[in-house]
């Protein structure tokens, strides 16, 4: 008798502990708490550069203000085939500070700019967050430090422009440069030194001024697909709790610790949300694939558009049903041989074996239709912009970046599109 008693208080206090357990964690995703920090431009040191350091004609001044920091570019022709004007900020100075001083933005998602443009026409802006790691930077060499880079459009954003930190990439001058191994490919802002505000690479002949008054950077505490992950592990183990309450525990109790383990492998490299791969059952993907498979590998980069809109019209539970929603049609509309894999928040790729560059973007055509002709709750029409790459001689993390910097090229011209890198 004191067994049942027993064995029923355990069972409450596993049923108090689950629902416990989710409803706080329920609370952080209904809470969304953000953390913010802000750039304090007044303690930078800032400076411009220009290309007459390479003999060139252009000419560049600063001027710090009450209303900011006005930033004048005059470009001018001459034999350099890329006339340029830089804004650099320094948050640290490269030759005194000791490494690992700069400021570690990794846990961040977003950077805010408060800039006004002042120029007749719009060339379009570069970012670029310089970041020091002596794995492969060099004191007192401003190059060594990793570009990680963005270009936007001027004329497609308000102020201030929020820029997504998993948009940038890093320009592959610089990659070729210093051939890096592939642990440390990639965008890297763990200990950045630099800020760097420049019209961007195409730019004319012409006056360019902007006045720059705040940089602040945000991201949460704790992310949507963590969450979701431990509301996952949550209730696996109640699933299997309830598995080893309903058997005999000595037949089943080896069998229910396989069953625990397989949740938990695939668990790690699914998104919960929607059923599709993560970026951990990315890397499994692609290290399962035939050599022939990728002598014609493409990937396609998609990004449902104006999402951030719809999640502030409609309730969360609408926006979550949508990326469901979204993930299954992709996966009708695709073929058998295609993967997808949620890679953030309104972001996917769809992986195509012994597919070329012209097949992936009929297979994006495609699948365009569909998205465009389904139904969707609450009566919302819902689109994607898409980048395509080919894989040739690369690595994954290179051809992700070839199909995301095709893909935010469209984006900064108009939604709806699709671009082949």
């Amino acid at each position: 008798m004191q067994k049942v008693k027993d064995s029923q208080s355990k069972d409450l206090y596993v049923v108090l502990s689950v629902i416990f357990l989710s409803l706080i964690i329920l609370a952080l995703l209904f809470l969304n708490l953000e953390k913010h920090k802000t750039i304090n431009l007044n303690s930078a040191n800032i400076s411009v550069i220009d290309d007459r350091v390479a003999n060139g004609k252009s000419v560049a001044s600063f001027l710090p203000t009450n209303q900011g920091h006005n930033f004048t570019c005059q470009i001018n022709k001459s034999q350099l085939a890329k006339p340029y004007c830089e804004l650099i900020i320094d948050v640290q100075n490269l030759t005194k500070q000791a490494p690992f001083t700069g400021l570690d933005l990794s846990s961040y998602d977003e950077i805010g700019l408060w800039i006004k443009h002042n120029h007749a026409t719009q060339p379009g802006t570069r970012i670029e967050l310089r970041n020091f790691n002596p794995n492969y930077s060099e004191r007192n060499n401003e190059k060594s430090l990793k570009h990680n880079t963005i270009e936007y459009l001027e004329a497609y954003v308000t102020s201030p422009v929020w820029l997504k930190l998993h948009s940038f990439s890093v320009p592959q001058w610089w990659n070729n440069l210093y051939d890096l191994a592939q642990t440390h490919g990639g965008t890297d802002f763990s200990n950045i030194y630099s800020i760097v505000i420049a019209p961007s690479k195409q730019i004319q002949e012409g006056s360019y001024k902007l006045t720059i008054d705040r940089i602040e950077v945000r991201g949460k505490y704790v992310s949507t697909g963590t969450l979701f992950a431990l509301l996952a592990v949550v209730w696996s183990f109640a699933l299997g709790y309830i598995i080893r309450r309903a058997v005999s525990p000595k037949p089943i109790e080896k069998a229910t610790s396989t069953l625990a383990k397989q949740e938990l492998i695939f668990g790690a490299m699914t998104d919960p949300l929607t059923g599709a791969l993560n970026r951990i059952g990315l890397r499994k993907c692609f290290d399962q694939l035939a050599p022939t498979d990728l002598q014609n590998l493409s990937l396609i980069f998609l990004n449902i558009d104006y999402f951030e809109n719809l999640q502030d019209n409609h309730s969360q539970p609408v926006a979550d049903k949508v990326l469901k929603q979204f993930v299954s049609l992709i996966n009708e509309a695709c073929r058998s041989s295609d993967t997808i894999i949620h890679w953030e928040s309104e972001e996917f790729l769809l992986v195509c074996p012994d597919t070329t560059l012209a097949q992936a973007v009929d297979v994006s055509d495609k699948m365009k239709m569909s998205i465009q002709e389904a139904k969707w709750p609450n009566g919302i029409k819902l689109s994607f912009s898409s980048g395509v790459a080919q894989m040739y001689d690369e690595d994954l993390n290179d051809l992700i970046a070839r199909a995301k910097r095709s893909l935010y090229s469209v984006k900064n011209t108009g939604s709806t599109k699709t671009d082949a890198a």
